[in-house]
């Protein structure tokens, strides 16, 4: 869950992955092609990405102990699904978590985790390139809705390759305050998109659930 940095609610791990699930939808343009792979499995890869939390989790961001945070991880990451490529999305962004820190247990998960991704990448037949590249993408959009879901103001920028056969990379920049979410260069093959989340009153949650409604809008910058 994501407690708000500017008043007392709370958005679960579920309603960051549908909004990561929504910009994956939108994702590719003239300027930004969409990865070569069925839409679907994009959709499902990026909005499951961090599958291991449950719906009304209470497990708050920044606030986990590398012990706690192991058994999400491995939970989320070993889940197999019936769509190989979403799952190698999922395990790629997990593996990169793993990657921040540098505890024995951060240490130990990523090599767990590295390993796991690449027997899942043999045993389909996937491209690691073409899932180290989506796995920016997939990082971008994480942070998109992650900084939202925090409810305070935030910039930051990933460097993206922007077309599928070609080495040259591109700095996205993105700023996020008030439920405005400006990004440039523009990635999306929509002018703008408004939508919502639920959040929830930080007194009583989970057990007693008293919805806000947090508006977004997907905007350039």
């Amino acid at each position: 869950m994501f407690k708000s940095k500017s008043r007392q609610i709370i958005t679960p791990q579920s309603e960051h992955l549908k909004l990561v699930g929504t910009l994956a939808m939108f994702w590719g343009n003239d300027q930004f092609d969409a990865p070569p792979i069925e839409r679907e499995s994009m959709i499902l890869g990026m909005g499951l990405h961090d599958r291991g939390y449950g719906y009304l989790d209470n497990t708050p961001i920044g606030g986990m102990r590398d012990e706690e945070w192991q058994d999400i991880a491995r939970h989320g990451f070993h889940m197999d699904s019936s769509d190989a490529v979403a799952d190698a999305i999922i395990k790629y962004h997990i593996r990169r978590l793993a990657g921040y820190g540098t505890s024995d247990i951060r240490k130990a998960l990523h090599a767990e985790f590295d390993q796991g991704v690449t027997d899942h990448l043999k045993r389909h037949n996937l491209s690691r390139l073409l899932f180290d590249r989506m796995d920016r993408i997939t990082d971008l959009l994480d942070h998109l809705s992650f900084e939202l879901c925090f409810d305070a103001p935030a910039s930051g920028s990933l460097s993206i390759f922007p077309r599928n056969d070609g080495d040259q990379e591109v700095t996205v920049e993105y700023h996020i305050e008030n439920g405005e979410i400006n990004v440039s260069p523009w990635p999306f093959s929509v002018d703008e998109h408004h939508g919502y989340l639920i959040a929830y009153q930080m007194d009583g949650y989970p057990e007693r659930l008293d919805p806000v409604l947090l508006p977004y809008h997907l905007k350039r910058k």
